[in-house]
């Protein structure tokens, strides 16, 4: 005995062999001479590094073993393919037990199972069937294996939706004593009840570890990090991402990927996942693949084009191999601007590559093509799909109708939307808007309503895109019975209108009500939804408020809005003013104008300079530039009023001669000013005070011998109303029309010049015409509710 254990010292002190070796000798003498050369050979290993993962592995379990460990820890573990196959066996035979099982519980099931597959006593060899019944070879498997095997039954369970049924098996493995404190168990059942959309469960999980010898390590944050990224729940991702760092846990490439992952879906932007990166990077963790990945991704939302590129080239630099996600992502850059180019020498960059293309890829390559124009890039591509075997998917189907859609062929539109039910794939709600919004641009506002029935009968919900789309073909036909029949649709459907749908319902308020009964009628359709904005907007329309209601009820609208959806909120209080001016609400449509118009909503509306006061109405709807020329007209009037004498002059910055005051000056009769209405000016299109012009090189002030104050006014006043819009062509449009209207109901000696769309009037005669004692009361907008056709 003595000489044995001699060899074993100087073979253990005196060899070169690598770690490995050293504790595969450890095992094998530990497991043959008991527990006294157990002890020696912790002993000798005493010389391994300190800081390996195995060892600290080992010394745990050992100080377990004599009750001195305070935490358990992730350790890691081989498995030969054999017992994976004979886990991966056992754990689909109890799912399916498991889901198929109706008068048996969840608990009692398993305990069954493990009375015949486990035993307490550690054999060395799983059951096996083909070893014969006599056989000496042990029967059970060990119950660490049996441990793993419901481990992973639960995480099935999980995966597959049947999150009752996973939180079952993890109860019941609870109360055994042989795995609930196994820190692999509770990472997984954290990581599955977030993918199943059960973050309360999970984190009154990790809250209960507290009372626990498992330790909170990384891998447990990382479980829950996902856990509540899959809520999109981005404060308390960020409080928990913290909360490692107090605890002295030091946050891994995992972490740092899931934190910027859940950025990109939660469109939190660029900036944001790039100070996580840079954070990431400082703190010595190195990025991969999937974290470049996910940075391009980020760049994917919005026109990032150039930070894009900058980022493929560091990835390249760094010897980051890229992946199918990778050119994909990079594709789907340049095909959020459009650049088809672009995007194929990155489809042939990646085929050069030897990488194989997706579907995904694919697609978003259609995609680039269609922002494009390039429909027959877009067609080819499309063909191309079949030479490399790859099968188009709903999404690729989609793709081609949208490009059909934005390039008007609607008829191949609808070729591809046949195609893809030929092809045994079901349309998606995408799918029927897409198709609806085709036959829609080509003014086939029967066909659109036909295909919104075939997808309310097919098996899908419909979406509020859909409703809109139909909603929008009945407005522009004037079929309001439609619309109010597609509101019913959507109230007993539980779909409660977004902005866009809000928008529509304006829309037909604001142009297609021939008397009040249509308007009451599609006032109504905006009752019995559950939403704030729905409810917001019914209010501004029907019933008397303060001003300081209207701000906080504007404020309620626009808080249901992103900040940088500039769009949504363009088409959304141009709607809303043109309902509100056609309905006899004009003071409240320039509170509404006055509000968004403080929030830089709509900036550039006048241009001032010494020879020229210009009002650019362009960009805004019927509404919206009927109450910039009434407040237009309002502050000029209010210019008028502070001054004694008006001088004009043809040439910047020049007062005429005292010899010309005469024909070119208008003296201002204070007596009849002061009688005269006092209009209220609500949208602050540009300073009233004459002393801030002055310095603004606008206007000039002196004063004359008898101590009279004396403006010098630019020469000439114009509205700028366009044919149509953004547009100086030549035609009509209801902007224009409507400012001619109330041009010609005011007398406003305005003069129309056909060739540039817009209205021009000498500052004297604009100026005589203000001064007209009737003049100031019918510029006063007043809340006039009709009642009678308007």
């Amino acid at each position: 005995m003595g000489s044995l254990l001699l060899t074993f010292l100087e073979h253990l002190v005196g060899c070169q062999c690598s770690m490995s070796k050293l504790r595969s000798h450890q095992r094998q003498w530990c497991m043959g001479m008991g527990p006294c050369l157990r002890r020696l050979a912790h002993v000798v290993a005493e010389a391994a590094p300190t800081n390996s993962p195995q060892t600290l592995a080992w010394r745990a379990r050992d100080e377990q073993g004599n009750g001195k460990s305070s935490f358990l820890f992730h350790q890691p573990y081989r498995i030969s393919k054999e017992k994976l196959k004979l886990r991966e066996n056992d754990k689909e035979n109890l799912v399916r037990e498991v889901l198929e099982s109706e008068e048996v519980s969840v608990k009692d099931l398993l305990s069954s199972w493990v009375r015949k597959m486990g035993s307490r006593h550690i054999r060395s060899c799983p059951l096996q069937e083909e070893y014969p019944a006599n056989s000496r070879v042990a029967k059970y498997v060990p119950y660490n294996e049996v441990a793993r095997t419901v481990n992973a039954v639960m995480k099935d369970l999980g995966q597959r939706g049947y999150s009752k049924a996973a939180l079952e098996v993890f109860e019941w493995m609870q109360l055994q004593g042989w795995c609930k404190l196994d820190p692999h168990l509770y990472t997984t059942v954290i990581y599955t009840l977030g993918n199943s959309g059960c973050l309360h469960l999970a984190e009154q999980i990790f809250a209960d570890l507290e009372g626990t010898k498992v330790k909170k390590d990384t891998v447990l944050y990382n479980a829950l990090l996902h856990a509540r990224s899959k809520a999109g729940q981005v404060q308390a991702v960020l409080d928990l991402f913290d909360a490692m760092k107090e605890e002295s846990c030091q946050p891994n490439l995992i972490t740092f990927n899931t934190v910027m992952d859940m950025f990109v879906k939660e469109g939190v932007g660029l900036a944001k996942v790039i100070s996580v990166f840079k954070q990431m990077c400082k703190q010595g963790v190195q990025p991969d693949v999937v974290s470049y990945d996910i940075l391009l991704a980020a760049c994917a939302t919005g026109d990032h084009v150039k930070e894009a590129q900058h980022l493929y080239e560091a990835m390249k630099k760094r010897g980051v191999k890229p992946t199918v996600i990778t050119y994909t992502s990079l594709i789907a850059v340049y095909a959020n601007t459009g650049d088809c180019r672009a995007a194929l020498q990155v489809f042939n960059e990646m085929l050069t590559a030897k990488c194989n293309p997706n579907v995904v890829t694919f697609t978003a390559i259609i995609n680039a093509c269609g922002r494009g124009g390039n429909v027959e890039e877009a067609q080819t591509i499309f063909e191309a799909m079949k030479e490399f075997g790859v099968k188009p998917n709903v999404m690729t189907y989609n793709a081609m109708i949208d490009v059909y859609r934005k390039h008007g062929e609607h008829k191949l539109a609808q070729l591809t939307f046949q195609e893809m039910i030929q092809a045994g794939l079901q349309p998606t709600n995408v799918s029927f808007t897409c198709l609806m919004s085709s036959f829609k641009a080509a003014g086939a506002y029967d066909e659109v309503l036909h295909i919104y029935e075939s997808a309310k009968q097919s098996s899908l919900l419909c979406s509020v895109q859909t409703y809109t789309e139909a909603l929008d073909a009945c407005v522009k036909s004037k079929n309001l019975a439609g619309v109010t029949r597609i509101m019913e649709d959507m109230r007993m459907a539980g779909c409660s209108p977004n902005a866009v749908t809000c928008s529509v319902v304006l829309v037909a308020l604001g142009s297609k009500c021939s008397n009040v009964d249509e308007a009451h009628l599609l006032l109504t359709c905006l009752q019995g939804f559950d939403s704030i904005l729905v409810h917001c907007c019914r209010n501004l329309l029907v019933l008397p408020k303060s001003d300081n209601e209207v701000s906080e009820l504007m404020g309620d609208i626009f808080r249901t809005i992103k900040k940088e959806d500039v769009k949504t909120w363009t088409v959304l209080s141009s709607s809303l003013m043109d309902a509100l001016w056609a309905l006899g609400w004009y003071r409240r449509a320039a509170l509404v104008l006055a509000w968004v118009y403080q929030r830089n909503l709509f900036d550039g509306l006048t241009v001032l300079a010494q020879s020229e006061w210009k009002l650019d109405v362009r960009r805004l709807s019927t509404g919206g530039a009927l109450v910039t020329f009434y407040q237009w007209l309002a502050h000029l009037l209010q210019v008028v009023h502070q001054v004694d004498l008006i001088v004009y002059s043809h040439h910047a910055g020049r007062l005429p001669q005292n010899s010309d005051l005469d024909s070119e000056s208008t003296q201002i009769d204070r007596t009849e000013i002061d009688s005269l209405f006092q209009v209220e000016v609500l949208v602050p299109l540009f300073p009233l005070n004459l002393h801030e012009l002055e310095n603004r090189g606008v206007v000039s002030l002196t004063k004359d011998s008898e101590d009279k104050q004396k403006l010098l006014f630019p020469s000439l006043v114009t509205v700028v109303t366009g044919w149509g819009k953004l547009s100086k062509e030549e035609g009509s449009s209801q902007v224009r029309d409507g400012v001619e209207r109330e041009i010609m109901k005011l007398g406003v000696p305005l003069r129309a010049s056909y060739d540039a769309g817009r209205w021009t009037a000498k500052s004297e005669a604009l100026i005589r015409w203000l001064l007209r004692p009737e003049t100031a009361a019918r510029l006063v907008l007043w809340d006039i509710p009709a009642e009678t056709p308007h």
